[in-house]
């Protein structure tokens, strides 16, 4: 069965994914891996396919699907298997009021992310600090705090000297995984599995200037807005900023797992990296953090939430390094370095 290259994407630009396609009587079959890397396959049945401009496909329905092929003998093939369907004029009528809706539904996850931006750019700085608080008091729970790690962890970051609008505090859990999420207003949760993997202190600040990025950047806030979606539209609107507060709280757990866009991924680390670089720290942490990030965690197995909520890694790395040419490396020493090795004394 010949195989052929192309890209597979649904709900928005932002979730292209390499594919391999297959082409069999019935269907179309789409084999993907997921963010870890599994194997998974997406079929589209012949009469849901819709032809696109220039070797594109679409399926019916929602979410929009879009498939790109760049192959003149695949292009061939699906032509011919069309043409050979069965006619069904209900169908026919069928699949075009599905497409038009689903690219209605396109337009709107389109729409949603500048919308959700605009909103949370809107929102005062003081009110975003509010409900951050109170979304960072229902999330954490769920963890169990560790107080002399914590202390550790804002002091090393202090030592790194961003100054900012918002009342930046870190929090260590106990907590197996290797993960960290930040919360708007500047609350930024760290896992214990992360710090115990790291090798470096570099890591660790390239991590909390990372995850500071999204706060300062209203990453957070802004894909928090998104996830509530409508109802945080129709709260602007209206000006109802107190409801729209306490559905961002209510949804406050999202915040462990939040996904970013690759565009809003790529804005926190590049400004991340800046800010170690204006003051003299090896921008190699986030090498050496996405490195960690990748690899087995042995013994437990666990797999890593940081990873699979900040995706594409490898691409990530591409263009960090290319920051990082002609750039001069300075070991971190000082109070950054005996604050690290005193985080690492218990692991």
């Amino acid at each position: 069965m010949q195989t052929y290259q192309g890209t597979y994407s649904y709900d928005s630009p932002d979730n292209i994914k390499p594919a391999e396609v297959t082409v069999t009587n019935k269907r179309i079959e789409i084999h993907l891996k997921d963010a870890d890397g599994n194997p998974r396959t997406v079929f589209w049945y012949w009469y849901n396919v819709v032809l696109g401009k220039q070797h594109t496909l679409h399926h019916t329905g929602l979410p929009l699907q879009t498939l790109y092929v760049p192959s003149d003998e695949f292009a061939s093939i699906v032509q011919q298997r069309i043409k050979r369907r069965p006619s069904n004029p209900l169908m026919a009528v069928a699949g075009i009021v599905l497409f038009i809706i689903a690219l209605i539904a396109a337009a709107w996850f389109w729409l949603l992310p500048y919308a959700a931006g605009r909103v949370a750019n809107a929102l005062p700085i003081e009110y975003e600090v509010k409900f951050g608080e109170q979304s960072y008091k229902a999330i954490i729970k769920d963890f169990k705090v560790l107080p002399q790690q914590t202390e550790l962890a804002n002091q090393f970051y202090k030592e790194l000297n961003i100054s900012s609008v918002y009342p930046v505090k870190i929090t260590v859990v106990d907590k197996a995984e290797t993960n960290a999420f930040a919360i708007p207003g500047g609350h930024i949760v760290v896992f214990s599995g992360l710090l115990q993997q790291m090798q470096h202190p570099e890591e660790l600040a390239a991590l909390l200037a990372h995850e500071y990025s999204h706060v300062q950047l209203r990453h957070t806030t802004r894909s928090l807005v998104q996830s509530v979606g409508t109802y945080a539209m129709i709260s602007m609107v209206f000006g109802d900023v107190t409801g729209l507060g306490a559905v961002l709280v209510e949804n406050a757990h999202t915040l462990k797992s939040l996904e970013y866009s690759r565009k809003l991924e790529k804005e926190a680390d590049l400004n991340g990296l800046q800010l170690l670089q204006q003051r003299h720290i090896n921008g190699e942490g986030y090498i050496w953090l996405f490195n960690t990030l990748k690899k087995d965690t042995g013994t437990g197995g666990v797999t890593s939430e940081w990873l699979s909520s900040h995706p594409d890694l490898d691409n990530r790395m591409k263009y960090v390094k290319s920051k990082l040419v002609g750039v001069a490396t300075i070991p971190v020493s000082g109070p950054i370095q005996n604050i690290w090795k005193q985080l690492k004394a218990d692991y």
